[in-house]
Formats: C-alpha cells, structure tokens, sequence
C-alpha cells in the first residue's frame, strides 16, 4: 500500500514537470523559427544579417518591423544564443541561433552532434561544422586533407574526416604522404 502510494506521488510530481519542459521547448522552437524568418527578411533588406547586440536586448524592440518583440527562454528569461561565421564580421553572412531544451529525452535536442539537449535554426548556407563550432567550442576545420596513393589529397569540407589519419587546412599532409603508414584509412 505504501508503495503505490509512493508511486502514485511520484508519477503526479514527474508527470506535471515533464509537460512544463515540453512546454517550454514548445515555445522556444515557435521563438527560433520566428527569429529566423525575421533575420532572413532583415537580411534580404540590409544584405547583411542583424548585430549581434540585437537578439541579447531580449524583450526589446530592435528588430521592428521584422519581429515587434524579441523572444526571450520561457523558464530562464534570458537571450537565446546567437552565433556568426566568420567570427566578429560587421556584416554576417551566416547564422545559427541556439536554444537548450529542458525535456532531454526531445530527439530534437540529439540532432547536433558535442551538443546535448540543444536545439538550432541557421541560415541556409550554414554547414554542419559551423553549427558544432558555435554551440560546442570546437573549432571542426574547413577542409580536411589525407594521404591517398602517396598524395595529399583533399578528402572534406566543413565536415567531419571520412579517413585518418587527416590534416586540418594543411595541404601538405604535413609532407608525410611519401610514407604508406600516413595513408588515410576509413574508420
């Protein structure tokens, strides 16, 4: 008896929480595919994307006419995470904006690889390993090189290494090609 009490209690207690996450995810996706359609009109009248300063004044008007009010996190109130490549240009020309959902178990939140329960919209000629490097920290090179028959070869682009060992940006292969133990093998 006590135990299904016990259960019953925790089931009411897990239950609710588990719809106030959804919830929220709910709203922060509405509010990312909101702020890209309003990035992409300002684009296609600016030529350039918005400063980065505009989406951290969440709650603020910035983005009028394109947005009346820019969307802040539901549960924490703060900006959702802008990033820019190339870092620090005065006039982006791609984006992606983040958001972390709080029901891990979203198989949205799986879908960016170094990036557990993170959820992102980007502009269109935005490449898999620039969505990492902005929400992960890691730095993916933008072309990989690796011995292939004896010569360095370009073997991929904003992407991840299909063979090792690879050469980040390094088109020399580290002049290690001459030697067959360099030879770039699939994994």
């Amino acid at each position: 008896g006590v135990l299904v009490i016990l259960g019953m209690t925790l089931i009411t207690f897990i239950n609710p929480m588990t719809q106030i996450f959804r919830g929220y995810d709910t709203v922060r996706k509405t509010d990312l595919s909101k702020l890209k359609a309003a990035f992409e009109s300002y684009y296609e009248d600016k030529g350039c994307y918005p400063p980065i300063e505009m989406l951290q004044n969440c709650g603020g008007t910035d983005l009028a006419p394109y947005m009346d009010k820019i969307p802040c996190d539901p549960s924490t109130g703060e900006a959702y995470e802008l990033f820019y490549h190339p870092v620090g240009e005065t006039c982006s020309q791609r984006f992606v904006i983040y958001t972390t959902l709080a029901n891990v178990f979203d198989p949205a939140g799986k879908e960016i690889p170094y990036c557990d329960n993170t959820y992102a919209v980007k502009s269109s000629d935005v490449t898999e390993a620039i969505v990492i490097t902005g929400c992960s920290g890691r730095q993916l090179c933008s072309r990989l090189y690796g011995c292939v028959s004896g010569q360095c070869q370009l073997i991929a682009e904003d992407s991840f290494p299909v063979c090792y060992p690879s050469y980040c940006d390094d088109n020399t292969c580290n002049n290690k090609c001459s030697n067959p133990s360099y030879e770039c093998v699939s994994q």
